[in-house]
């Protein structure tokens, strides 16, 4: 057992954040290979991904009951989705020997009604304490009230949509980190807009009126400038890397940001991406480059230097959980967990529904 947090790493690299960034487009090789035939059986891409969610979360409450799990945009993962329901059709007509013409082994529309839907995957959902949700607010999205999750927001909003956002915010106690201009999204506390702000102690995630995610450390010339500008800010909660431009914060750096400028206490959480990874992580092996290991699938969609990974490979479940204990041994109050949508990619290579 091994702790990042006591090891040298090249240069931090910022991952692109789902549904801001993009990077990578599909190539013509995979377009191709959506539309061709289908293997004998098919993994649930999607039941992966939140068993890997289940796993981190166990570990973490285990070692810290209040360990704060926040997942970005996996609200897909709370729903038996439709793909999984012809998923679970196909591979048993294949192992009962049916044809393997894709239109005679799916559920047509109606079988799919009449199937018993269990909303909202019970050991996932009580896995998760926050789900944070793109462009809640600017987009006018519906909140889902079978989610019975704590909700966060990151908004990216028109000049002119930015007032009615932040009210809607305040209406629905949505704590939301908001944004005009993503040059300027993400890069520090002190220009950042807080939304509602709080004077209490924050002692339970869902008491958190505001948040930060302040992921992208280019701005700071060193690591005390980017730790004060935290530390005279009043955000209740604020998501950072745990490195700070290549070498792992200690925990003593976590805890001082513990602390509003207002003297209430926050949560500090650490961002981690469980299904991409680059070359500037610190386990990163020379020979590595994609395909090889076979694991390295593709390049992301959302980062230029990210890798897609095929999540469910035990090497790398062995390296998110080597990353994770890092993280709990950092002193950090909880992690945001962000790759959560990269199932997709694997499913529209796939496409069942």
């Amino acid at each position: 057992m091994f702790f990042f947090g006591y090891l040298l790493s090249t240069a931090e690299c910022l991952a692109g954040l789902a549904g801001f960034t993009s990077a990578n487009p599909y190539t013509q090789e995979e377009l191709n290979a959506i539309s061709s035939g289908f293997p004998e059986s098919i993994k649930n891409y999607r039941d992966a991904m939140r068993q890997n969610v289940i796993m981190l979360s166990r570990y973490g409450k285990s070692q810290n009951p209040e360990f704060i799990i926040m997942t970005h945009e996996g609200q897909k993962l709370l729903d038996n989705g439709i793909w999984e329901f012809h998923l679970d059709d196909y591979n048993k007509s294949r192992q009962n020997g049916y044809s393997s013409d894709r239109d005679t082994l799916l559920l047509n529309p109606v079988e799919i009604q009449n199937k018993k839907i269990e909303n909202l995957m019970p050991k996932y959902r009580q896995s998760i304490d926050v789900e944070v949700i793109n462009n809640l607010f600017c987009k006018n999205q519906s909140i889902n009230s079978k989610i019975n999750i704590p909700l966060m927001s990151i908004e990216q909003c028109s000049a002119d949509k930015l007032d009615d956002a932040v009210k809607s915010s305040a209406r629905n106690k949505i704590p939301t980190y908001i944004f005009s201009n993503p040059k300027f999204a993400f890069k520090d506390a002190t220009n950042q807009l807080l939304v509602n702000e709080n004077a209490k102690n924050i002692e339970k995630i869902d008491q958190a009126k505001n948040i930060l995610f302040l992921l992208d450390t280019s701005k700071f010339k060193n690591k005390e400038d980017y730790l004060r500008d935290i530390e005279r800010s009043n955000f209740d909660v604020v998501v950072i890397s745990p490195f700070f431009q290549g070498k792992a914060l200690r925990k003593e750096d976590v805890n001082r940001l513990k602390y509003k400028r207002n003297g209430t206490l926050r949560k500090i959480i650490a961002a981690m991406n469980i299904s991409e990874t680059d070359s500037d992580k610190y386990y990163w092996q020379p020979e590595w480059k994609i395909g090889s290991p076979t694991w390295l699938k593709r390049a992301s969609f959302v980062d230029k230097k990210g890798i897609i990974v095929e999540y469910w490979s035990e090497e790398w479940q062995k390296i998110i959980s080597d990353y994770f204990k890092g993280i709990i041994a950092q002193e950090f109050d909880g992690a945001f967990l962000t790759g959560l949508d990269n199932f997709q990619y694997f499913e529209n290579l796939t496409p069942l529904d």
